[in-house]
């Protein structure tokens, strides 16, 4: 036989036998009761269904540029679940995104800002188990490891706190008493003032008389010890208008996990320290109470997903709870659903030890550079991640079938409950894909009101959905936006340098020629 040469690409297209890079079919299907059902593989079209009886950890985390399709991800993966598995959620919502679509659904949003939330509950624990997670908290998000002195002051402070607490509430000639004791050291006289009945509580409570100890008793225990320093850490969290978690609960955490679809809104709570001790505690509480209830031998389906949504400080530390649930894979008895835009915020090893990992569009190099070192894939995926569309998806699944390799692989489109509403703005040679719903409350964030936000819709209509960049921008100045603010809000949508340069030239070489954009803003009344 003669032999022939043969240009590798021609060899590429005769190579008809050779599989995509996608996991086997019996991995990806199952049936519509056991799976809930994301869309289908690009290349061979195979329907995925993400199963957690096939994966090592029903763990998932969600990542994605603004606008990309995270939140319509999750609220997919909320509703399909429920619908197959009666399976209730929590959200922690750090931004305030869910509020709405949780309402529209039947679900409850709870207002953090509107609650107390005693972390000094025990939730089933022992005492000196949560005085740890108490204390592992404080190390996170007030860096109480750089004041040993005052750690182990606050550490013994919990420990009396929790010795003292009685079995029964501060009588009310207990509370008079210590009032008058208050208002004769004080020499005061009259009217009572709220703050008077608070510190009569307070002494009550560190006199025994309490039924549950709280944040507050033990800020007074270090206050009568003389540990002024070590108080003033605690004190950011009792003070008034900061007190979230100085009082008795007013939610109880065990119901919520039982309540269908709920909401805990953080975002009104007034700083991230707050509303990562508040997402910490909450977490910690949840993890306590599942882990309690234990495997249902008859039930091997998720039977609650709790949700991060940009919950930074707790993912990325390896102290949080959040490693150790990742860690722990299925003794939790509940998904973990994380998701965030920027991939660092989230520590490496929730990325290596996570069940599934859906990467949507990421524009940045350093992240699309983090993620692959984290879980691994080809260059052909990261080139395609960097064009992705909204709710394009790169899927990464550890299966509990052994593996010769990890397995990453694309999708079309993330096949949601309800319609994916999308806007495409073009600027430049670029055209930039968001959702709807998210580009107009990152409009709302800008400042526009109502009115304006409509005549923009309106725009967007005209084109079938498009709009080029030249006009969003004339749009915005019309509405008395400066150029540093526009620029700014272009970046966020994902146009990079060089085509915001393009929009801008646009912008001026129309002006020049007295064209300015020809924008009409009509509001539809003629």
């Amino acid at each position: 036989m003669k032999s022939s040469y043969m240009l590798s690409k021609e060899v590429a297209r005769k190579m008809i036998l050779v599989h995509p890079p996608e996991p086997r079919k019996d991995l990806l299907l199952s049936l519509p009761s056991q799976g809930v059902y994301i869309g289908k593989t690009r290349f061979l079209r195979t329907p995925v269904f993400w199963d957690p009886t096939k994966l090592i950890n029903p763990h998932i985390a969600i990542i994605g540029i603004t606008g990309s399709g995270k939140s319509y991800t999750v609220k997919t993966f909320l509703t399909r679940a429920s619908l197959i598995w009666n399976t209730n959620a929590i959200i922690l919502d750090w931004v305030g995104e869910y509020n709405e679509w949780v309402k529209q659904a039947g679900g409850r949003v709870i207002n953090l800002a509107q609650e107390r939330l005693n972390i000094l509950d025990l939730v089933g624990l022992p005492k000196r188990s949560r005085i740890k997670q108490i204390i592992s908290a404080l190390d996170i998000l007030v860096d109480l490891k750089s004041y040993p002195n005052e750690r182990d002051e606050i550490e013994e402070a919990l420990e009396t706190v929790y010795y003292m607490a009685g079995s029964q509430k501060p009588s009310l000639r207990e509370v008079t008493r210590a009032l008058e004791k208050e208002r004769q050291k004080k020499k005061k006289t009259g009217k009572l003032e709220t703050q008077e009945i608070a510190e009569a509580l307070g002494d009550a409570c560190y006199e025994g008389k309490c039924e549950k100890p709280t944040l507050g008793s033990v800020v007074k225990v270090l206050e009568r010890a003389g540990k002024r320093k070590a108080a003033r850490l605690l004190k950011r969290f009792t003070a008034e208008g900061t007190d979230f978690f100085a009082g008795t609960s007013t939610m109880d955490i065990k119901k919520l996990t039982s309540s269908g679809l709920v909401c805990i809104d953080l975002h009104d709570l007034p700083s991230e320290e707050m509303r990562s001790l508040a997402g910490l505690t909450i977490l910690q509480y949840i993890k306590e109470l599942m882990r309690a209830e234990g495997m249902q031998k008859d039930n091997k389906q998720v039977r609650l997903f709790v949700v991060l949504d940009e919950a930074w400080k707790i993912a990325q530390d390896e102290r949080s709870d959040v490693i150790a649930i990742v860690r722990e894979g299925r003794k939790y008895n509940f998904s973990l659903v994380i998701a965030t835009q920027n991939p660092s915020d989230m520590h490496k090893t929730i990325f290596s030890n996570i069940g599934t990992v859906f990467v949507l569009r990421l524009i940045l190099k350093e992240f699309r550079d983090y993620v692959r070192s984290s879980i691994g894939y080809s260059d052909f995926i990261d080139g395609e991640i960097s064009k992705f569309g909204v709710g394009d998806a790169a899927v990464n699944m550890i299966f509990a079938e052994r593996q010769s390799r990890i397995m990453t692989f694309l999708m079309d489109k993330i096949d949601g409950e309800e319609p994916l509403l999308i806007y495409k703005i073009r600027g430049g040679e670029m055209i930039v894909e968001i959702e709807r719903e998210q580009f107009v409350r990152m409009l709302y964030e800008m400042g526009l009101t109502e009115g304006q936000l409509s005549l923009l819709k309106n725009e967007f209509e005209k084109g079938d959905g498009l709009l080029d960049g030249e006009q969003l921008v004339a749009v915005l100045e019309k509405f008395g936006y400066s150029k540093p603010s526009i620029i700014s809000f272009l970046r966020q949508l994902g146009i990079d340098e060089k085509n915001l340069i393009r929009v801008f030239s646009l912008v001026r070489m129309r002006k020049a020629t007295k064209g300015v954009v020809n924008v009409v803003l009509d509001d539809g009344n003629g």
